[in-house]
């Protein structure tokens, strides 16, 4: 038995060192009977090992351990150490002190302890809880071996030690006061750690008593090990706190003959569903349901329910404030002590920003941003739908692509937010003159796509696509400015013109691209023709690309002729495409496709510079005066820096600029005329020649044209194609007079006759150039046209 190895004989003495009470065991130890030992002065008994004062000074040996001699009444001397402490657990000058005798290891056998006389003793040792006795000064007369395990010391250590050493320093003044309550009222209870040695920590619940070993007063008690209760608390409180804290809201029902009764709302709950604990508690949660919305959802939550699972759970609830909201629901059942679901626990995430979140994604993945109209994806996915659908029902789809004619030019010459005001008008005009059942979709830049499901019939779908056009062509007003868009219309039919979405796109747009290069502004039908032609236009503009690259053009040169000397002074270049298989393509054909397609830049740089090499031959050959004439594209005007590498390659060529002649057309000034005012200006101060072609077919401002600094204007040939008509002879007349009013050249082009030859010798036409003198010739045929001095005959 571990209870106490040894007897442990408590003596009680006054300030002076004299017996006031004892325990059995300082009798049964010391040999001496009750009458013998009161009054006893200490010294009689006990001899310390250091020099005895004649009054022991027992408050200077407080708390500390002494080695001493027991005197028996039987004459023997018993080796012991002894332990004063002071009989108050307060601090402050002590009346009375507790003497332990502790004997040395090996004086009595191992079994002998006071303990050992009583019934319980094996009853003490066994309990699965730390028992102790303590004494008025706060040591331990008697322990089991629990205690032992806790503080993880030996026996004999234990009687020296008070046990406020036993605790943290922070639980020292706790521990005192529930020590200094059981002397006081006869009962206390407590929970601290007891300290090991090494580190260990046991939380013990203490429940003490107090009684008396012999005249000795003492309380005893029992320490329970309530560790595993303290980590379950702290995991409750851990619990309980993350679910208070929890963003989401948790509800807990409590389960009642199949109803379920809310229990308990955590303040994220309260939060979200505009309800507090008090007004709900004891109410069915379904109070918060949303009729006719999520039922398949409802009804998987009361089957879980009913067969007490889990369950997960998307659907609308309504707060208290009305508002609807999208909750992702969570429940879980609870499982008493006796294996019965007693509770379910409901974990709620809001979601409706999540929702709305993800409807603004699907929308923005599926339309777009500048005018809210479906996109490509979205278009894809309802011309599938409509496809397959009308081919169940055999009905009929139309496609139409809508191309914007000057989108370009309201953006260069209005700006990009006028651009962007111009697209949302016109998909707002879209929209209003569309059915509901149909869509109308913004493919990118200004192209626009109506998708017409079951048109009633061809006739009403081609006056419906009509009606449209005139409906984007109505003039709109941007920042004050009128602006007039127009629409190029290209529509196809299922199942005539394909019967997937991507041939009836393909038809669409080919019949769109047939609209613009007919004139812009119409609505076209696919067909088979025009698929066609399509196809001859799509493949001219792969070749050309080509043609560049591989040299297959040439350039030809028709004389300008002086009408006053009949001498040739130059010519004007025209490019023409050598095909290795269609032979000679005009530049009507593919001067068209170069604009649209951008290729007209590399083709104007080949122009340049193909045009230095002829007139450094032509210069080589003694024509050192010798102009010729290029056309220069509205792409090649609008071109940074075009001024700066136009010189550069005069000057690699060693070419005169007097000798080079740039031609632009009345509409490409009239375009942006301010920006084509500064280009020409760069262009006229590297000094080459600026002509207006086509002059008289566009719509200039002569408060404009007189500011352009340019040196020829050319009479379109559309004036000249009946000298005797008088509508021609006097636009004709008016063009020369205010060319030379203007103190300008007037070139006249296309003269095939001499009665148009002779009229404007007349009217003093300053030069001319037309097939009535010569063809387009080749560089060599030119140069040996020069070499011979041919000239206009009188």
């Amino acid at each position: 038995m571990n209870l106490s190895p040894m007897p442990l004989a408590v003596l009680v003495v006054d300030a002076a060192g004299i017996v006031t009470s004892w325990n059995k065991a300082c009798e049964k130890l010391a040999g001496y009977g009750a009458a013998e030992i009161q009054g006893m002065p200490l010294l009689r008994i006990v001899e310390f090992a250091d020099p005895p004062d004649p009054l022991p000074q027992l408050a200077a040996r407080a708390e500390a351990e002494s080695d001493a001699v027991l005197k028996c009444a039987d004459g023997r001397r018993l080796p012991v150490r002894v332990m004063v402490a002071p009989r108050a657990l307060d601090p402050g000058p002590a009346s009375s002190f507790s003497v332990i005798v502790i004997p040395r290891p090996g004086q009595f056998p191992a079994r002998y302890a006071l303990i050992q006389d009583l019934p319980v003793a094996d009853i003490v040792e066994a309990l699965p809880c730390v028992f102790y006795v303590i004494d008025p000064s706060g040591h331990l007369l008697l322990w089991n071996r629990l205690l032992e395990e806790a503080l993880e010391m030996p026996a004999d250590e234990l009687p020296t030690a008070n046990v406020q050493g036993f605790f943290d320093a922070r639980d020292h003044e706790v521990v005192v006061d529930n020590i200094r309550r059981a002397f006081e009222h006869g009962y206390s209870t407590h929970e601290a750690e007891l300290v090991g040695r090494q580190g260990r920590r046991t939380s013990l619940l203490f429940q003490c008593a107090r009684t008396s070993l012999g005249n000795v007063p003492v309380v005893f008690g029992t320490g329970l090990d309530i560790s595993m209760r303290k980590q379950a608390e702290h995991g409750l409180r851990v619990r309980e706190r993350a679910i208070y804290s929890s963003l989401n809201a948790i509800v807990i029902t409590r389960c009642e003959e199949h109803e379920h009764r809310i229990e308990y709302v955590n303040p994220a709950f309260e939060r979200i569903t505009g309800y507090t604990l008090a007004e709900i508690k004891g109410r069915d949660p379904r109070f918060m349901r949303l009729d006719g919305c999520d039922e398949d959802e409802r009804q998987r939550i009361r089957m879980a329910l009913k067969r007490k699972e889990s369950v997960r759970a998307v659907l609308r609830n309504l707060r208290k404030n009305g508002e609807i909201f999208w909750n992702d629901l969570r429940i879980d059942p609870v499982v008493n002590l006796d294996g019965e679901i007693s509770h379910f626990v409901g974990v709620i995430s809001d979601i409706t920003e999540a929702r709305h979140y993800e409807r603004r994604l699907h929308h923005l993945a599926h339309h777009d941003p500048l005018t809210g109209l479906a996109n490509r994806t979205l278009l894809q996915e309802r011309l599938r739908q409509a496809l397959e659908g009308a081919a169940l029902k055999g009905t009929m789809v139309a496609l139409a692509f809508l191309d914007l004619d000057n989108f370009k030019h309201i953006n260069d010459h209005f700006g990009h937010d006028a651009g962007d005001a111009v697209l949302r008008e016109v998909a707002q005009r879209l929209r209003a003159g569309m059915r509901e059942d149909d869509l109308v979709a913004r493919m990118g830049g200004d192209e626009f796509v109506l998708l017409l499901c079951d048109p009633a019939s061809r006739a009403q779908l081609a006056d419906l696509v009509e009606r449209i056009r005139l409906a984007v062509m109505a003039p709109l007003r941007v920042d004050g400015q009128e602006i007039l868009p127009g629409a190029s219309i290209g529509v196809a039919l299922f199942p005539d013109d394909g019967d997937s979405p991507e041939q009836m796109m393909r038809a669409a747009d080919a019949a769109m691209y047939h609209a613009k290069t007919i004139g812009k502004n119409n609505v076209q039908f696919h067909s088979a023709e025009l698929n066609q032609i399509v196809h001859a236009y799509l493949m001219l503009e792969a070749n050309l690309g080509r043609a560049i690259r591989e040299r297959e053009l040439v350039l030809d040169y028709q004389p300008k002729v002086d009408l006053r000397s009949g001498r040739v002074v130059g010519a004007e270049a025209l490019v023409r495409w050598r095909h290795p298989v269609e032979g000679i393509i005009p530049p009507d054909r593919f001067i068209p496709v170069a604009e649209e397609t951008g290729l007209i830049v590399p083709l104007g740089e080949w122009v340049i510079e193909e045009t230095c090499m002829a007139l450094k031959s032509m210069a080589a050959h003694g024509l050192d005066d010798f102009v010729i004439a290029i056309n220069l594209s509205a792409r090649q005007l609008r071109q940074r820096q075009f001024a700066e590498r136009l010189g550069q390659t005069l000057r690699r060529h060693g070419v005169d600029p007097r000798r080079l002649e740039l031609e632009v057309t009345e509409s490409q000034l009239m375009d942006q005329p301010n920006e084509a005012r500064d280009a020409l200006a760069q262009l006229k101060a590297l000094g080459v020649r600026l002509s207006i072609d086509d002059f008289g077919t566009g719509y200039s401002s002569l408060s404009h044209l007189q500011t352009f600094p340019v040196d020829y204007i050319k009479i379109d040939r559309s004036f000249l194609g009946d000298v005797g008509h008088d509508g021609h002879m006097v636009i004709t007349r008016a063009i020369i007079a205010l060319g030379h009013n203007l103190k300008l050249q007037v070139i006249a082009e296309g003269v095939e006759t001499r009665e148009q030859l002779a009229f404007l010798r007349a009217h003093d036409c300053d030069q001319m150039q037309g097939y009535y003198f010569s063809p387009a010739l080749s560089r060599d045929a030119l140069q040996d046209l020069l070499a011979r001095d041919a000239r206009l005959p009188d």
